[in-house]
């Protein structure tokens, strides 16, 4: 082994035999590392000299004692690892790794030595490794178990042969090293999953076995470490379920899909063992699910019996316990290895690595099996997890004290915080994520488990609100991204719990309208604050603080309230309990449409306001990706708005009643020329949002398929006792006189002013626009095709009431074509006029 470190330095530096080019110092390097792992490392470079550096450091000086207690005393005896020697460990540990993996079967005999000896170096059983260099332990580890989790060792040293250069490694390793070894009960190098998994638990566990009155130095030292090995345990089992689930590191096996897809399915139900084992065993996916809970477990317990002197103890007990770095990396490797234990693919095992197919089933829900029902269904469990996300979230009254005094190794830890909070979120976003199935006994348990989920989100989104009403206008920057992040994970959560457990389970619990009033008071202060920074920074939107975060928050918002719109039970019950549901979203949540029109129309008024006085445009890829997220973002508010469609409509034409009298006045008045001018830039961008809410609002796209009126429109047109609602008609029938008064102003003065700055071609565009999709849905509608009739359908299916609009349509089409030959503008309304044409001769 000495001198083991010099021979592959110089290695590194001479260019291999296939070198061709420059030889600079970084390619050669690459070079000479990717001709050691392809010729098979025959003087095992990569393990001596990474044997040799941590030798050097004292790594394997107090190796004679494997157990977890003693990491502290090992710590001790270790030396500081130069960057140099860091990034030299780092390349021999991934060699090995990649040499090992391609001549697995060559090398029998060493693979099991190295597969635990890698492990217990990256677990900190030798001393705190560089986190580069313990990760690449692990992965290396995760890899090798993999690989050789089905295979029968038994003999496997007896075939280096005694005396073989091998078997004087393997010898030489273990003297040194004094390596456990996880062998089954007769001791014949067969992979022991229990004895892995035993001695894995205990890692986990030691941390929370701690006296908590003792604060010696060396007690400390011993907490540090202990903590150091179970987030990087932690981190060893979220690795393997990783190897096992399959991804990018599956090309590295030199092996065919098959055996991925093998172990896949061998993991995740644990049949078969070894190759001479007939029994079935719990499986590796049940043991890391199990190792995550009851380390979670015990965190959550550690973590609230710190709290134990009430809300105030947050500022004692718990100040001191989250001012602790280790605490907070263990905290965050466990919270992660749970994630990904239930974020597990079952059944993908078959599919999942073959070209060109994908699983069909929706992947944002999940579905595990019955046996993981005690873990997970478990409403205790849920809410001591909100209690501990109670503790761990970080308040602006917390935030306020650490910037009176921060430094940068606090700034540090309220970084750490951070991510042990969102990892506490995306944990409660995958228990929002399981689905109806045999993990739950019947649907009252299944309505059981969304109760504590929702009360629990709803008292920490609440909660967040009101702290945010009452701070006002005191911002801190670094407090406003942990908001940021919180409120958009905890809307992302009730979207979950939305589309997973259906309005009709929501609608049963106490807590459903409370649900409705949260929606509607987030998204209405979300907006709110929105348009109050645009108004600050005068419409420039790429200043406006929070913009970003604040739309995704809203767009989460808005996929709750489509889909429970759009759900199948509400949609179709007649029944008395879906009409009560039907009228608390009309009137509790509804009423967020009105903010949301009054928000889009006046930010993008302003910021088109901002950008014709400072002369710019967005690029067109930057125009396209903003008109498809508008597009995607106006179908879901349309689904809000039809829950009340009178007062929806009464807020739009509420709003076009301000906006078409400046219209017409513009349209009718002097030449302007061909200056566009601010005002005249906004009021036009103003109505143009205006037609495109209305659109939305009262038409669905359907492409390929016989243009309809939505049922929501066709039942809001509907009195209770089945008479027409006279109302509700009246109002489109006036929005639509205006939208016609506003598009026979403009076309005039195209025709007379066709170059005109105020002629605006994309308003002209968005107004044909609708008059395609509206004309073609509500004028001549055919019973056959709604099977009923009256209510809306009568308004214009009579020739008499048709012909007009029909003439009125065509018209317009003909002056726009006429007046604005403009390409692709052109095709637009010689399109649409031929189509209303034929339409109209086709119903007369």
């Amino acid at each position: 082994m000495e001198g083991a470190t010099a021979e592959l330095k110089q290695v590194l530096t001479t260019p291999p035999p296939s070198f061709t080019g420059t030889p600079h110092p970084h390619s050669v390097l690459h070079a000479s590392l990717e001709h050691i792992r392809n010729t098979g490392d025959t003087r095992y470079l990569f393990l001596r000299s990474a044997l040799e550096v941590l030798s050097c450091h004292g790594y394997f000086a107090s190796s004679s004692t494997d157990h977890p207690t003693n990491v502290a005393a090992v710590n001790n005896a270790t030396t500081p690892i130069s960057s140099e020697e860091e990034q030299l460990l780092f390349h021999c540990i991934t060699g090995l790794r990649s040499v090992l993996l391609l001549r697995w079967e060559s090398n029998a005999g060493l693979r099991h030595v190295l597969r635990d000896l890698l492990l217990q170096l990256g677990v900190g059983r030798y001393g705190m490794l560089p986190r580069t260099v313990a990760m690449a332990c692990l992965s290396g580890a995760a890899a090798f178990y993999k690989r050789g989790w089905n295979e029968d060792e038994t003999t496997l040293s007896s075939r280096a042969g005694a005396g073989s250069e091998l078997a004087y490694l393997i010898g030489m390793i273990d003297n040194l090293t004094h390596v456990t070894h996880f062998h089954s009960a007769n001791d014949d190098n067969t992979c022991d999953k229990s004895s892995l998994f035993v001695y894995l638990h205990g890692m986990l566990m030691t941390p929370f076995q701690e006296r908590s009155g003792d604060h010696t130095m060396s007690s400390l030292q011993i907490t540090l470490s202990h903590r150091y090995s179970a987030a990087m345990t932690a981190s060893f089992l979220s690795l393997l379920v990783g190897e096992f689930s399959g991804g990018n590191s599956s090309s590295r096996y030199n092996l065919p899909l098959e055996f991925h897809r093998y172990h896949h399915q061998l993991f995740e139900n644990g049949r078969g063992g070894g190759a001479s084992s007939n029994s079935v065993t719990k499986s590796g996916l049940d043991s890391t699910l199990e190792l995550g809970m009851t380390s979670l477990s015990n965190l959550v317990g550690y973590i609230l019996n710190n709290n134990n002197n009430g809300d105030n103890s947050n500022t004692t007990n718990n100040a001191a316990l989250f001012a602790q770095e280790g605490f907070l990396e263990m905290s965050t490797s466990l919270l992660g290895l749970t994630s990904d234990a239930i974020g597990w693919e079952f059944g993908a095992g078959k599919s999942k690595w073959e070209l060109g197919t994908s699983i069909k089933e929706n992947s944002v829900l999940l579905r595990p099996p019955k046996r993981w029902r005690e873990a997970l269904i478990n409403p205790s469990f849920l809410g001591a997890v909100f209690q501990v996300y109670a503790v761990v979230r970080i308040d602006d009254n917390f935030m306020f004290r650490s910037t009176t005094t921060s430094s940068s190794a606090e700034s540090m830890l309220l970084q750490k915080r951070m991510v042990m909070a969102h990892q506490l979120r995306q944990l409660l976003l995958q228990l929002s994520s399981i689905a109806l199935g045999p993990i739950f006994q019947d649907e009252n348990e299944h309505g059981a488990y969304a109760s504590f989920l929702l009360d629990g989100c709803l008292n920490a989104l609440e909660k967040v609100v009101v702290q945010q009403q009452q701070q006002q206008q005191q911002s801190i920057d670094a407090y406003t991204e942990i908001i940021s992040s919180e409120i958009v994970d905890l809307t992302t959560i009730l979207s979950r719990i939305t589309t997973n457990f259906g309005v009709q389970t929501l609608s049963r619990l106490p807590t459903f309208q409370r649900f409705l009033s949260a929606l509607c008071t987030t998204g209405k202060w979300l907006l709110d604050s929105s348009l109050e920074e645009c108004k600050h920074v005068k419409g420039d939107i790429e200043c406006m603080e929070g913009v970003d975060w604040k739309n995704d928050a809203i767009a989460q918002i808005l996929q709750c309230s489509d889909a429970m719109a759009d759900d199948f039970w509400l949609v179709s019950g007649k029944r008395a309990e879906a009409l009560a549901v039907s009228q608390a979203l009309a009137s509790l949540l509804a009423p967020l449409y009105g903010s949301y029109c009054t928000t889009r129309v006046q930010m993008s008024s302003m910021e088109e306001h901002f950008m014709t006085g400072e002369g710019a445009d967005l690029d067109d890829i930057r125009e396209e990706i903003s008109a498809l997220g508008l597009e995607e973002e106006m179908t879901s508010a349309a689904s809000l708005g039809r829950l009340n469609m009178l007062g929806s409509l009464t807020t739009l034409s509420g709003m076009f009643q301000q906006c078409t009298p400046k219209l017409i006045a513009l349209f009718t008045g002097p030449q302007l020329g061909d200056e566009m001018t601010q005002d005249m830039a906004s009021l036009l961008e103003e109505a143009r949002m205006l037609i495109v809410c209305a659109c939305h609002l009262l038409t669905d796209e359907c492409p390929g398929e016989t243009p309809a009126i939505p049922s929501a429109v066709s039942k809001a047109c509907k009195a209770t006792d089945g008479s027409d609602n006279a109302e509700c008609i009246g109002a489109i029938s006036g929005l639509i006189d205006m939208l016609m008064q506003v598009a026979e102003a403009q076309a005039t003065r195209v025709s007379t002013y066709p170059g005109e700055a105020a002629c605006s071609p994309l308003l002209s565009k968005t107004l044909l626009w609708f008059f395609r999709r509206w004309a073609a849905a509500y004028v001549f509608p055919t019973p056959d095709d709604y099977k009923q009739s009256g209510g809306i359908y009568d308004k214009w299916a009579a020739p008499e009431s048709a012909q007009p609009v029909i003439n009125f349509c065509s018209t317009l089409c003909l002056l726009y074509f006429c007046n604005w030959p403009l390409g692709e503008f052109q095709s637009i309304p010689s399109t649409f006029s031929h189509t209303m044409i034929v339409y109209f001769f086709s119903h007369t």
